[in-house]
This record gives structure tokens, sequence and C-alpha cells, in this order.
């Protein structure tokens, strides 16, 4: 089937009927007006025939029950203009009566095709709809029509049979909302058209003259037959009977506020009554609201068992998630641990080929080769050690060994390592104190700590761009600040550097090494130390990252903490 072939086809037959309905309102002969008008109805079951045989919907019976409900509208038309002034019951109504169960059976069969009717909460919703819907019928279609001085087939036909019949066809319709097909055009154009019959059988039952000559209420009418021609001819009308692979309908803010809206329909209704200064009947609206509360009720039900379903399943993917965190955590333990022991042996050894009280020296390019293998080493080194450490940190075995220090000897020191590191990069290294801080502290982790925000300044610091540390007295205990005047932060990462492997888009663009756990570790330090870490840029450019740390430490090591470092 060539799809857009057929689409344009559709779309030129919608555009002749369109023009059609507009010349109805134009002529003034009564007999070309019912030309038109059946002409419609004529080319919806030609419609119906043509995408049955070409366009190969996936269940033929639906539509093949379709047509027939076509072709019943279209004899009662024909009846009915032959014999317009007929009294109730007449042929036309026997036709057309016959012809909406037709209608309503196409909805219905389609979602037995696709096994959406298995969704029972979704089908619960229809019938909470179409209660509601009845609600409304009744108060202001069906009981005004039976208390009519009509004679009795027409207050019966009138009043009760059509109305009954669009509460089927809504209905109907309602429920095919519980398939996953209703997305599709097809059965858009469908529900437009049912919507156009009710609009239209509903201004009749209220109005029972207008059905006379140009009237604007036969406008919807034609519309349906407009509508359900569109609906056929549209390709996605195969996809109808489609099977359900969507899961429950979805429990959202919109579905809680519909089913409160539905307990609000008779009140509601109602209060309008009353100001029309109408009667209504308290049983058959009562029961109607006893109906519509007791289908609520059942369907809070549905999704309070539908959440504790959600709740658990959550509770078991999270569940999984950190035993799969755990279970990833050790293995990083392990491999790191095992990859520990080769790389000090290989600094071990490229150590002594370096050592110049060595029987044979190296000559100068053997020599640059073994530096580069060095400094591989030793960073590699480093690597293992802070996935050791991370490990370590994420399974709540990393412990202090906590004694009084002094910050800015530690600071001094942490300097002191990168000076070599920022002279090659053209940065300069300051350090700001008035004297000894003195706090209750792990000076290695403390030092391990500032290597990662000095480093890290180092790294992003361009050539000529300057780094000071800042050690100062807090009410609380001490503080270090560690400025710079690199590349700064982006927006929204002041929280998110600190997770675990986590890069920025600026380390990203330009090419700076890191596996993204310096920082998370230098948190990770600063809090079991019972302090804080945080991060903010400068106005000026670059960042500024501040350590807050209490006078006494917590005390977590009995027994001193296996040396990581090699």
């Amino acid at each position: 089937m060539d799809v857009s072939r057929d689409f344009r086809l559709g779309a030129g037959i919608l555009a002749a009927e369109l023009a059609l309905s507009g010349a109805y309102f134009l002529v003034s002969s009564t007999n070309a007006q019912d030309a038109i008008y059946e002409l419609f109805g004529g080319g919806c079951v030609l419609a119906v025939a043509w995408s049955i045989r070409h366009v190969g919907p996936r269940s033929r019976l639906p539509w093949i029950v379709f047509g027939i409900g076509n072709v019943l509208f279209v004899a009662g038309d024909i009846a009915f203009d032959i014999s317009p002034n007929a009294t109730p019951p007449a042929t036309a109504d026997y036709l057309y009566l016959i012809a909406y169960p037709l209608f309503a059976a196409l909805p219905v069969m389609l979602v037995v095709s696709s096994g959406s009717h298995r969704r029972i909460g979704a089908l619960t919703d229809a019938a909470i709809v179409t209660l509601a819907f009845a609600v409304f019928e009744w108060i202001f279609v069906i009981e005004p029509a039976l208390h009519q001085h009509w004679p009795l087939g027409e207050r019966v036909v009138l009043g009760a049979l059509y109305p009954a019949m669009d509460i089927v066809l809504l209905g109907a319709f309602a429920g095919f909302f519980v398939s996953p097909a209703w997305r599709c055009p097809s059965f858009g154009f469908l529900v437009a058209g049912a919507a156009s019959q009710l609009v239209g059988d509903i201004a009749n039952t209220i109005d029972g003259s207008a059905y006379s000559g140009a009237s604007w209420i036969n406008w919807p009418w034609m519309a349906s037959y407009i509508f359900w021609t569109a609906a056929v001819l549209h390709p996605s009308m195969r996809r109808l009977a489609g099977p359900a692979r969507e899961p429950d309908t979805p429990i959202g803010r919109w579905r809680l506020a519909a089913l409160f809206g539905a307990l609000l329909t008779v009140p509601v209704a109602r209060l309008v009554a009353d100001a029309d200064h109408r009667m209504i009947g308290v049983w058959v609206v009562g029961t109607l609201q006893a109906a519509i509360a007791v289908l609520v009720v059942a369907r809070m039900g549905m999704i309070l068992r539908s959440v504790d379903r959600i709740r658990g399943r959550l509770a078991e993917q999270n569940e999984e998630l950190v035993q799969a965190d755990r279970l990833k955590d050790e293995f990083i333990a392990l491999v790191s641990h095992d990859l520990r022991t080769p790389l000090t042996s290989i600094i071990g050894y490229v150590e002594l080929a370096l050592d110049e009280d060595g029987s044979e020296p190296l000559d100068a390019e053997r020599r640059r080769y073994i530096e580069v293998v060095a400094r591989s080493s030793d960073r590699l080194l480093r690597l293992v050690d802070d996935l050791l450490l991370a490990a370590r940190l994420q399974s709540g075995r990393f412990v202090l060994n906590v004694d009084e220090t002094d910050l800015e000897s530690i600071a001094a020191d942490a300097l002191d390592e990168m000076h070599a590191r920022a002279q090659r990069k053209g940065v300069s290294l300051f350090l700001a104190c008035d004297g000894p801080v003195r706090v209750e502290a792990d000076r290695r982790r403390i030092l391990q700590l500032l290597d990662n925000l000095v480093g890290n300044a180092v790294k992003f610091t361009p050539e000529g761009g300057r780094i000071e540390l800042r050690v100062e007295r807090t009410l609380a205990g001490a503080a270090i600040e560690v400025c710079d005047t690199g590349i700064g932060l982006t927006e929204g990462d002041e929280e998110r550097i600190f997770d675990r492997f986590y890069r920025s888009p600026s380390a990203v663009a330009e090419h700076v090494p890191g596996t993204g756990l310096g920082l998370f570790i230098a948190r990770a330090i600063a809090e079991h130390h019972g302090g804080s870490l945080s991060a903010r840029g400068r106005e000026e450019g670059g960042s500024i990252f501040r350590l807050e740390l209490p006078t006494a430490a917590p005390h977590t090591a009995d027994d001193p903490e296996t040396e990581l470092v090699a």
C-alpha cells in the first residue's frame, strides 16, 4: 500500500465533502439538500468497503459491522426523507436505533482484538465517565422529554431510546481509551464522528423541530459522516486492533482530579437544574450517584494497590542496585589491591635502574625512557590508591588516625609537593597564614585532601596564574581556602564536581587528565573529620574551595589504618 498516495486520496475526499457540506446550506431545494445529505452517508459506506479491501485492517469484522451500521443510517436517512412527518417510532427510527449498537460494537471489538479489555482500571475509568454523562443525559435530556405532552411512542423513542443509545455509544468509545492505539489519527477521527453524532442527537432531543431544512443541527450529523470517512481512509486504521503493549493506565494528577470531578457530577448538575427550575427524579439520580461513588472508591483502591506494587518493585530494584554497587566496589577494591603489588615492584626496580651508583651508568636516551616509565608508574599507583580509597569510603571501612596537628605546616607541605609541577606550568603558589593553627585531625589525610585541591588548581590554572592557600581560625575550629585564577566552575557544577567519577564539561573540553575521584575523596575526608568542603566560582575568574574543620575531629581508629601509598 502506498501510504502517501492513499493519504492524498483521503485528504481529497475530505476536502470534497467539506465543500459539499457548504453547498448543502446554500441550495434552497429540499430535494437537493436531501440528495447531498445522503451522499455523505453513501460516501462513508463506500469508504469503509474500499478500506477493508485495500488498506487491510488487522481485523476486518469490526469494520464490516461498522459499515453495516452506516448502511442502516443511510437507509434511515432515505426513509426519513420519504416520510419526514411520520410519527415516531417510524421506519427511520427503527433503522437508526439498530445502527447505534453496531457503531458501538466497532470500538468494543477493536479493544477485545487488542487484548486491552483486560485492563480493568482503565475500563473502570471509562465506566465512570459514561455514568457521569448519563447523569446529565437524564437530568437535561431524558427526564424533560419523558414529561413532554407527546404521544407515548414519541416520548419513548426520543426521550429514552435515542439518549440511551448515545450513552452506549459514548461508553463504547470511552472504553477504547484503554488501548494504546487511541493515539492513532484514525481513532481521533472516529471519536470526532461519535462526538458530532452525540451533539446532533442531544440538540434534536431538546428541540425536535430542529431537524428540518437547512438547520444548523444537520451539520453535526453530516460532520459525523465526514469524520468517519476520514477514519477509515487514514492508513493508521490498520493499527487500531494492534496488541496492547502498554502497562496499566498511568497514575497522574489529572486522573485523580477526574475521579474527584466525577464525584461532583451530580451536585453540579443539580445546581444547574435548580438554577433552570428543572424538576429531577431523585431515585434515578441517586442511583447514578451511588454507582459513580462505588466505581470511584473501587478505582481508588486499584490506584492504591498499583502504588503498593510500584513501591514494592522500586524497593526490589533499589536493593538490586545497592547489591550491584556493593559488588562493583568490591571488584574495584580487589582488582586495585592486586594491581598494587606488581606496581610496587615496577617502581622499585625503576628506581634501582635510575640509581647513579649502578655499575653501568645509563645513556641519556635510556634514562629518558625509564623516567617516562617511572612517572607513568607513579601516576598509575596514585590512581590505584584512589580507587582503593573510594571503595573503602563506599563500604564504610574508612578510619582516621587523629592527633593534634598544625594546619599551617600541612598547607606548606602541600605547596612544597606541588612546587615543581606549578613551576613547570608557570603558576605561582602562595601561602597566607598568621601563625600555627592547631586542630585534631589525621595529618596524612588532610595533606592528601590538600594535594587533591592544589593539584586540581594547578591543572586548571593557565600559565601566569596564581594559587593561594589561606589558613585561618574560625569560631568552630579552622578553615583552609584554595583560591585559583583558573577556568572556574560551570553553572550547576558546585555540587556535582564532588560526585564520584564526575568530570566537568570544561575538564573534558580542555582534555585535562583525571578520573573524577579526587574531589569525591577530598569531601569524604572532610566529612569524616566532622567538617565540610564546598566550592564556588570567583567573580574575577577562577574558583575557591573552602575546607572547614572542627577543633576536635571524631576518633574513629582503634587500630592504625593501613597505609595505601607505596
